[in-house]
C-alpha cells in the first residue's frame, strides 16, 4: 500500500478526476462550478483543464466558454468498447439474430444508472433507430437496463435504484420506483424485458440478459423495431423467443447454468 501511494502521480489523478466529474454532468460546467465540485483551488483547476484541453480531452463551448468533454474522450471510449471480449463473443449470435429478425440488434452494459451501447448491428431499413456505439441512455426506460438490473444482486441494485430519478420521457415511461421494482420481478420470472414506447413513441424493443456463472447479468442483448413495420403482438411473439435463445447461448459460454438461479431461489424461499 505504501509503495502504491509513493508511486501515485497526483496531478494525473486530479486531471482524471476532472474528466470523471465532467462525464457525470448533462451540461457543460463553468470554471467556478468545477472548482467547487472538485474541491481544488481555482489556479490548479484552470491549469489542469488547459492541459486536458490541449490534448483534446476537454473543450470549451464557443459562447459560454464552459467546459465539457472533448472528442478525444469519445475516441478513447470507442477504442475501449471495441476491446471488450464480451463484444467479440456476442457478435456471431448478434449477426444470426439480425438475419433472423431483419431488425437492429444491440448489446449494452450497465454503467451507474445508464446503459452504454458496446455493439450494434443495424438493419438495412430506411427507417431505423438512431443510437450509436458508446451512446448512453437512462437504464430505467430501456429494456436492456431492465434486463440487467433484474439479475443484479440486491447489494448492487439498491444503490443504483437510490440514484435513479424516474422522470417521464413518454406517456408510457415507468414513473415510480415501486412500479419499476414490480417490472424487474416480472423480467426475472420471464427472462425477457420489453420497451413498449417508454423511451420514444413508436419504438419498441425486446431484451434478454447475458448471465455469468453466478447468475448475475453482465450485459444485455436486444432487438429494436419501429411499430411502422410491425404489429406489436406478432412482433413480440416472433422476436422475443429468438432474443431469449441468443442470450441463453451466450450465457452458456460465459459459464451460466440455470442451476445457479434455482439454488438462489431455493435459498431465498422465492
Amino acid at each position: 500500500m505504501e509503495r502504491f501511494d509513493h508511486d501515485r502521480v497526483k496531478s494525473l489523478e486530479k486531471g482524471l478526476n476532472l474528466l470523471l466529474l465532467l462525464g457525470q454532468q448533462k451540461n457543460a460546467m463553468s470554471l467556478d462550478l468545477i472548482t467547487q465540485a472538485s474541491k481544488l483551488n481555482k489556479t490548479t483547476c484552470f491549469r489542469l483543464l488547459k492541459t486536458l484541453q490541449n490534448l483534446g480531452f476537454v473543450e470549451q463551448e464557443p459562447g459560454s466558454k464552459n467546459y465539457r468533454l472533448g472528442s478525444q474522450v469519445i475516441s478513447l471510449g470507442a477504442a475501449a468498447t471495441k476491446g471488450l471480449p464480451l463484444r467479440s463473443l456476442a457478435l456471431p449470435y448478434m449477426q444470426k439474430l439480425k438475419d433472423l429478425t431483419q431488425e437492429t440488434v444491440n448489446l449494452s452494459i450497465l454503467h451507474g444508472t445508464e446503459i452504454v451501447f458496446i455493439e450494434r448491428l443495424e438493419a438495412s431499413h430506411i427507417i431505423n433507430t438512431h443510437h450509436n456505439v458508446g451512446e448512453r441512455l437512462p437504464a430505467y426506460c430501456t429494456c436492456m437496463g431492465k434486463a440487467i438490473m433484474a439479475y443484479l444482486p440486491r447489494e448492487k441494485l439498491a444503490p443504483i435504484l437510490e440514484s435513479i430519478r424516474f422522470e417521464p420521457i413518454t406517456a408510457k415511461t415507468i414513473k415510480s420506483r415501486e412500479a419499476f421494482m414490480e417490472e424487474l420481478k416480472r423480467v426475472r420470472r420471464e427472462g425477457l424485458a420489453f420497451n413498449l414506447e417508454e423511451l420514444e413513441q413508436g419504438l419498441c424493443a425486446v431484451s434478454a440478459p447475458l448471465l455469468d456463472y453466478s447468475g448475475e447479468a453482465v450485459a444485455a442483448l436486444n432487438v429494436a423495431f419501429p411499430l411502422t413495420r410491425h404489429d406489436l403482438e406478432e412482433a413480440l411473439n416472433r422476436i422475443a423467443p429468438q432474443v431469449k435463445s441468443a442470450a441463453e447461448e451466450i450465457s452458456k459460454i460465459l459459464g451460466f447454468s440455470p442451476r445457479a438461479l434455482n439454488l438462489e431461489r431455493a435459498g431465498s424461499g422465492a
